[in-house]
């Protein structure tokens, strides 16, 4: 009588064992699955425009300070950082002249600086700014928001750095010294490819 009781709660223990086991294989197969791409499983599409990086860089045509139509499409096959600041931006401001000096150092090695004014209304003190300053590179004008919403942000000044098949590779939320070596050699790993 006791060895059927012990066969019994042997057999009880190892049937939990079994169904223990089963479910942590399971467990294993589920997590492999979600992180596998296949058929059933397919990883995110990034052939999409998306403001995220890795994703191709949405493509936006806004008005410059001459009054014409310029966008991402104007210089598609460059490394293009795009700033999105404010006159009324201390940060924005200062971060300026370091944006200068990176496009003055690359821009005839394919690099691109793109600032996109949040400014809405008058248009004549991003041109006494830009005047101030003695930026050279294109300033775009984004009155309506059109870009704004693209691009969503809950900071300002923030950039997008865009490789030159057109996907994001970084963002940057606030001001950064864009004169950095780290930035440098980031700009030419990326100008090279």
């Amino acid at each position: 009588m006791k060895l059927t009781a012990l066969k019994g709660k042997n057999f009880i223990r190892l049937k939990d064992g079994l169904l223990g086991l089963l479910i942590i294989v399971a467990l294993i197969l589920l997590v492999l699955r979600i992180q596998k791409p296949g058929p059933g499983n397919p990883q995110p599409e990034t052939n999409q425009f998306k403001s995220q990086e890795g994703y191709l860089a949405p493509r936006f045509s806004l008005r410059n300070l001459k009054g014409n139509l310029e966008g991402l499409d104007d210089h598609s096959g460059k490394v293009i950082v795009v700033n999105f600041w404010a006159t009324w931006c201390v940060p924005c401001v200062r971060e300026m002249p370091s944006f200068e000096n990176l496009y003055r150092r690359y821009r005839s090695k394919g690099l691109m600086v793109l600032a996109v004014s949040l400014d809405k209304g008058d248009t004549s003190e991003i041109h006494e700014f830009v005047d101030k300053h003695k930026l050279s590179f294109p300033v775009l004008l984004d009155t309506e928001g059109v870009a704004e919403k693209l691009y969503p942000s809950f900071t300002i000044p923030f950039t997008y750095v865009i490789e030159k098949q057109g996907r994001v590779v970084a963002r940057v939320d606030g001001a950064k010294d864009w004169e950095s070596p780290e930035t440098f050699k980031a700009v030419e790993h990326l100008l090279k490819q």
